[in-house]
């Protein structure tokens, strides 16, 4: 029984970190290209962030996921990212 919590947790991470891979490489503005198919295996998925969110909201989240799994070239670009729209939208506000 716990081997099978176990697998179920894994598929779980796996899940979420393919949802989050996807969020940032949506938000670093890369091309991301589906295929649709009829299949119904997990890795064949396909995965998008919540459409709710903000670009600020999910630039957040990943932030907060990609610091926990220590990738710090993605936390990073996130946070230049952030710091970025934070100048253009300063930029917006002066020229209003």
């Amino acid at each position: 029984m716990k081997i099978n919590h176990y697998h179920f947790n894994m598929e779980g991470y796996e899940l979420v970190d393919k949802a989050m891979n996807v969020g940032y490489r949506m938000l670093l503005g890369e091309e991301i290209t589906y295929e649709p198919n009829d299949s119904d295996k997990v890795e064949d998925m396909v995965f998008i962030p919540d459409p709710t969110q903000s670009e600020m909201e999910l630039a957040e989240d990943l932030l907060e996921y990609f610091v926990e799994e220590e990738e710090y070239e993605k936390c990073a670009n996130i946070r230049d990212i952030i710091k970025l729209k934070k100048v253009i939208n300063k930029l917006i506000w002066i020229k209003r």
